[in-house]
C-alpha cells in the first residue's frame, strides 16, 4: 500500500493570505509597540514629502517576528507608493536585479528581506544602484564585450534582517536609516491579541 506524499506547498492559502492581511496593521497608527521608530520614520517620511523627494534607504533588523516586513510594507504605504518585494537568498546574479531596477518608477520602494543573505556580486552591483542610481550591465562577452550604463529613478531600498553583523561595511553605509527592532512589552503583546480579535470578531 503506498503511503500518501508529505510534501505540501509552501505558498500560502488564498484564506492564510486574506487572514494576514486583515489582521496586519496598514498604517504606523495601527502599528502597535516600536514608538521610537515610528516617530522617527514619521519624521523622516514627512520630510521627504515636504522636500518632494525619495526617502532614504532603511535598514530594519532585530529578532524574527517584530514587524520587519510589516513596517516596509507600512512606510511604502506612508509615502503613497507601490512597494517591489524580493529576498537575498532569491537574487542569485546581478540579472535578478535588472529588471526590477530598471522598473522602479521614482519614489517607489523595494524591499529586500533578509538582506545580509545577498551573494557578494549582487551586493555589489547594488552600490552604484543605491548611491548614485545607475548600473552597469556588460554585453556580449570577450573582444566584443562592451558596457551600457542605464540610468535609474531615484528609489527607496529598505532591507531586513536578523543578522545586522552580517552585513558588509560598504552595504551598511549606503544606508542613512538604519534601525533596531526590540522585543515587545507585555502591554504591547496585550495590545496586539486585542486588535486581532477585534479584527476577526
Amino acid at each position: 500500500m503506498r503511503r500518501k506524499s508529505k510534501i505540501t506547498s509552501p505558498k500560502a492559502l488564498e484564506t492564510e493570505i486574506q487572514f494576514e492581511n486583515k489582521v496586519r496593521p496598514q498604517n504606523l497608527e495601527e502599528f502597535v509597540g516600536q514608538e521610537k521608530i515610528k516617530y522617527k520614520l514619521k519624521v523622516y517620511i514627512d520630510a521627504a514629502k515636504g522636500r518632494n523627494e525619495p526617502l532614504d534607504h532603511i535598514i530594519f533588523y532585530g529578532p524574527p517576528g517584530l514587524g520587519k516586513t510589516t513596517l516596509a510594507y507600512i512606510v511604502a504605504r506612508e509615502i503613497g507608493v507601490p512597494i517591489k518585494t524580493t529576498s537575498g537568498p532569491m537574487l542569485e546574479r546581478p540579472a535578478d536585479l535588472i529588471g526590477i531596477l530598471t522598473s522602479i518608477k521614482r519614489g517607489e520602494v523595494l524591499f529586500i528581506d533578509e538582506i545580509h543573505r545577498l551573494s557578494r556580486t549582487v551586493e555589489e552591483f547594488l552600490y552604484s544602484a543605491m548611491e548614485d542610481f545607475f548600473i552597469d550591465i556588460v554585453l556580449d562577452k570577450g573582444p566584443h564585450a562592451r558596457t551600457v550604463r542605464l540610468n535609474l529613478e531615484h528609489f527607496t531600498l529598505i532591507g531586513s534582517t536578523t543578522r545586522a553583523g552580517l552585513i558588509s561595511a560598504p552595504l551598511r553605509s549606503r544606508f542613512g536609516i538604519i534601525e533596531r527592532l526590540n522585543y515587545y512589552t507585555e502591554d504591547d503583546l496585550t495590545k496586539i491579541v486585542m486588535r486581532t480579535a477585534r479584527i476577526i470578531g
